[in-house]
């Protein structure tokens, strides 16, 4: 069963910034191209096969637990942080998008 994908707040906010930043160099149509790219990597994160990829990021043990993850995609160029809703379900409901990043943004 795949997982409903949402995309936070500051996800869309990210990918605006992103947006922004690839048409500083490049033209409309290769920005269009690369936030569409990152939103199917993020609906592929709710597929059942490819749910959990990526590295768990410390630091979100809880109270609540916390099941987040950081996922290098597009030839590494950038990162989605999502979280398993609920977290350590065998079948997750929801995967959240919690923030968009390139990799090399320092943060």
């Amino acid at each position: 069963m795949n997982a409903k994908v949402i995309v936070a707040n500051k996800a869309m906010a990210d990918l605006g910034a992103i947006w922004k930043g690839v048409t500083k160099y490049h033209d409309d149509a290769s920005a269009y191209r690369t936030i569409n790219a990152l939103l199917d990597e993020a609906e592929r994160l709710g597929q059942e096969t490819t749910q959990r990829l990526g590295e768990q990021v410390d630091g979100f043990d809880g109270p609540p637990a916390r099941e987040i993850y950081r996922w290098v995609c597009l030839a590494g160029r950038y990162e989605l942080h999502y979280e398993v809703l609920p977290a350590y379900a065998m079948q997750p409901a929801t995967v959240a998008i919690l923030r968009a990043s390139h990799a090399r943004k320092d943060r």
